[in-house]
């Protein structure tokens, strides 16, 4: 046997706030891809606004783009961190506001000095309460999960592009 450790970066692009991605295919490739039989997979999402979630890919649980009524997560994400409650972190320095509190890790002010700086307190306070990582087992090659089990990816913000890693780590059989 042979330890071994491969990595590889998922792109995603995502729909909207509290768009939930089913990644399970996905990883589950990187898996069978590294020729790992027994390890651990680790998913980790790059941004401070997205998490990396395993439940259930159940339409009234994390909803469905079809689907337009309020499903159970933004439901309880919501009444936790509402997107219409006043956060510090919303009240950004720039032409529009020049007296604002927040004057740190903005983007480049554009010609008329205004900050295009999401609203985002919201999603950084529910973020809190998901993980940005998980850690799941390998045996005999294949994802161990049990019969629900899904691995998603949770945009929190809003449309955006978002990278997660996925790091395979174990032994071979060679």
């Amino acid at each position: 046997m042979t330890y071994k450790a491969v990595t590889k970066k998922l792109s995603l692009k995502t729909k909207k706030r509290l768009h939930f991605i089913n990644i399970t295919k996905k990883v589950e490739e990187v898996i069978h891809e590294s020729g790992i039989t027994t390890g651990s997979v680790v998913v980790q999402t790059h941004h401070t606004t997205c998490s990396v979630w395993v439940n259930e890919d159940e339409k009234n649980l994390i909803g469905h783009e079809e689907l337009d009524y309020e499903h159970d997560l933004k439901r309880i994400l919501d009444r936790f961190a509402h997107p219409d409650e006043e956060y510090g972190h919303n009240d950004i320095k720039d032409a529009r506001n020049p007296e604002g509190k927040r004057d740190t890790h903005l983007c480049e002010p554009d010609e008329n000095g205004i900050c295009h700086e999401c609203v985002n307190g919201h999603a950084h306070a529910q973020a809190m309460i998901l993980q940005h990582s998980i850690t799941m087992v390998i045996n005999k090659g294949k994802l161990v999960k049990g019969k629900w089990q899904q691995i998603m990816a949770c945009e929190l913000d809003q449309s955006r592009n978002r990278e997660i890693t996925v790091l395979v780590q174990g032994t071979t059989e060679e």
